[in-house]
């Protein structure tokens, strides 16, 4: 892919709406977790945004490359780091996990891609982007309440574990999706999505099969709600807006997050307190120190 340009107020815009896309997904995975086990709701819904994604290319006059064609490798792993680990290991730990506690170890995914893109995607980590970055993760923490930090270590430590690895799992799959050979977003993203269906297909479909299913309309409402939003469309946009932007500006998203999905809690009838105003604050403070161009 094309050298990162300067992030313009679209791309601006762009990463809000995925922000908010994202940040609002907590609260529906948390309800799809009550109708489906962590490994079939995301063999589920990677598989139903696959289909989405595909017949949308392929209705639009894209086509996917040959299986001969080298790019299913970077397709592959895509599918891999972008999808299929973290869509397993994020459920699997909000089984165990506070959305606050969740919510503060992935923004430590920003931090991640930073160190990652400077060694492989020619984006110099300066000394703005790392005080950014810091500021950022010290704001998440602010927003969300240091009080979730006491529950680090202790019995969940393998649940937090997880959450880390999907933190540095998206870090790996900015990286990979920036250095992947020029290609059509949508037909990025349909590779993507085919290739994180088919790798989560074994141990889903044995869940699926073994599993009596609870018909709630709430749950597989929320199912349906993450394929086609926060998977399908976001998956699109995303892998345009990392050529376009860069790996950095991409993973700034993170420190977003959490700020839609403490104001998504608001709408649902939580209170909000002084700290969530600061935390604010302090991300947006973060995320400007981060963008300047100056070493």
């Amino acid at each position: 892919m094309s050298e990162a340009q300067h992030p313009t107020w679209r791309d601006w815009a762009l990463l809000l709406f995925l922000a908010s896309i994202w940040g609002t997904a907590f609260i529906f995975i948390e309800m799809s977790l009550t109708i489906l086990p962590p490994a079939a709701l995301s063999f589920t819904r990677l598989t139903i945004a696959a289909l989405l994604v595909t017949a949308y290319a392929h209705a639009t006059g894209h086509r996917l490359p040959p299986l001969s064609d080298k790019r299913w490798i970077s397709f592959g792993l895509l599918g891999f780091f972008g999808n299929a680990l973290p869509f397993f290991l994020t459920p699997l730990a909000q089984t165990q996990l506070s959305s606050a506690l969740t919510g503060i170890l992935l923004t430590l995914m920003p931090l991640s891609t930073a160190a990652l893109a400077h060694f492989f995607a020619h984006e110099k980590m300066t000394r703005w982007k790392l005080g950014g970055f810091l500021i950022g993760f010290a704001g998440a923490v602010i927003l969300v309440g240091p009080a979730a930090l006491a529950d680090l270590g202790g019995p969940t430590f393998l649940a937090q574990l997880a959450v880390l690895g999907a933190a540095f799992s998206y870090a790996i799959n900015v990286i990979l999706t920036r250095r992947t050979p020029k290609t059509d977003p949508v037909v990025l993203a349909s590779g993507a999505l085919i290739c994180s269906s088919i790798l989560g297909a074994p141990f889903g479909l044995w869940l699926l099969a073994s599993n009596d299913l609870p018909a709630t309309i709430g749950g597989w409402g929320a199912m349906i709600w993450l394929s086609v939003v926060p998977t399908a469309l976001a998956t699109v946009l995303y892998v345009g807006l990392i050529a376009r932007a860069g790996a950095g500006f991409m993973s700034t998203v993170n420190y977003l997050v959490p700020i839609v999905a403490l104001f998504t809690g608001l709408a649902f009838g939580e209170q909000i307190g002084w700290n969530a105003y600061l935390g604010l604050v302090v991300i947006l403070s973060g995320i400007a120190l981060a963008r300047r161009t100056s070493a």
